[in-house]
């Protein structure tokens, strides 16, 4: 368990100049508000963070009645698409308490 979340603000800082050494897994545990929530009946996307920055996108099994706007936090292996786009698959996501 990390010692603290990555929060929306601290992303760019934390991918810039990241290197995943190939076969191996990085894990990420980042919290922000909800801002987009999808199903395909099968699997649910939910992604955090502001457009104008680094968003994560959390590949799960259930949206846990969660709702655009909450703070959430998701958990999971990390890959980096890009500069802004981070996906983590598989992912576990819950409300922050």
């Amino acid at each position: 368990m990390p010692k603290q979340n990555a929060s929306c603000e601290g992303l760019a800082a934390i991918i810039a100049g990241l290197e995943t050494p190939e076969g191996n897994r990085i894990d990420l545990w980042a919290s922000g508000p909800l801002t987009y929530i999808h199903s395909d009946e099968a699997l649910w996307y939910l992604a955090i963070c502001p457009q104008s920055g680094v968003q994560v996108m959390c590949i799960t099994y259930s949206g846990n009645g969660m709702k655009l706007g909450d703070n959430i936090l998701i958990r999971g292996g990390m890959r980096i698409l890009d500069k802004t786009h981070i996906v983590l698959d598989p992912c576990l996501a819950s409300r922050e308490e």
